[in-house]
């Protein structure tokens, strides 16, 4: 009569420890091998992104190049010159835009060829990825990098003056970049600033005018603006009293991303286009 022989509870034990560590050894190579599921690009809906860096490529004229993502797969971008619009599909995370139809301003050296190389860009498949508020673009060597434009707030940011506001138009000039007015009020309700000549001081009041959102009107009320008593001459002096004429009684601001509009209350043909002062470390 023969008999059946059992196996060991040792054996049975070493067979489970070798099964389980077969199972953890798939586990590991699966995330060894970068399996990770596709982005969603419903992410990107409604989002605007600026770029912050382009590898092995230089944006003509400095950039950057601005992105917005719109319903039904709407795309547009500008990157200094003409803005440029159409249709963008997903799959994956391969981006490739439509054709983009772009307005036809013609504009000055080195912004002249921004154009075609926004067209260079999206002229072929993009691999995407986004994380947190980052979005990355890249075919071959190049990369662009590029930040979700989020709005400032009017106090406690550091507002550079960009452009003169006033009833013959939007003006710049090589002394206005030079000369670099700033405004900063604070969240105590102080005002500093630099009109280019003398030093700013005095009080400003924030309170929200209505809306939401990008572009939403708020309200600056300045009070006891005065400034140190150096003589302006020339064009220091046309630009200090632009920028203190803005700075008197009431203003509306609207902020979109890192840019800012100032119109005078009183007289509203007058007013201020600003930026973030980048020098003070602001982004």
């Amino acid at each position: 009569m023969s008999r059946r022989r059992r196996a060991s509870p040792r054996r049975t034990a070493r067979v489970r420890v070798v099964a389980t560590g077969m199972v953890l050894a798939a586990a590991l190579a699966a995330c060894d091998s970068g399996d990770e599921s596709d982005p969603d690009p419903t992410l990107l809906t409604g989002k605007t992104y600026v770029s912050t860096d382009t590898t092995d490529a230089t944006i003509p004229g400095g950039g950057p190049l601005v992105l917005s993502f719109g319903a039904q797969n709407r795309i547009s971008a500008n990157a200094g010159c003409n803005g440029h619009g159409g249709t963008v599909e997903f799959d994956g995370d391969k981006l490739t835009a439509g054709p983009l139809m772009g307005t036809m301003m013609a504009c000055p050296p080195p912004r002249d060829t921004v154009d075609k190389w926004v067209a260079d860009l999206f002229g072929g498949p993009l691999t995407w990825s986004l994380k947190g508020r980052t979005l990355t673009l890249s075919r071959g060597k190049l990369e662009v990098t590029l930040d979700q434009r989020v709005d400032r707030a009017v106090a406690g940011t550091n507002w550079r003056v960009k452009s003169l506001i006033s009833d013959k138009g939007i003006t710049t000039s090589r002394a206005l970049e030079s000369l670099a007015p700033t405004i900063t009020i604070g969240a105590d309700g102080t005002l500093r600033g630099f009109t280019g000549c003398n030093q700013i001081s005095g009080e400003a009041t924030v309170s929200r005018s209505g809306g939401s959102g990008s572009g939403a009107r708020q309200t600056v009320e300045f009070s006891e603006v005065a400034t140190t008593r150096k003589a302006c001459a020339g064009e220091s002096g046309d630009i200090e009293r632009a920028v203190l004429a803005v700075l008197t009684g009431e203003a509306t601001a609207s902020v979109d991303g890192d840019r800012m509009r100032l119109m005078n209350v009183a007289d509203p043909s007058i007013g201020l286009e600003l930026t973030v002062r980048r020098d003070t470390g602001s982004k």
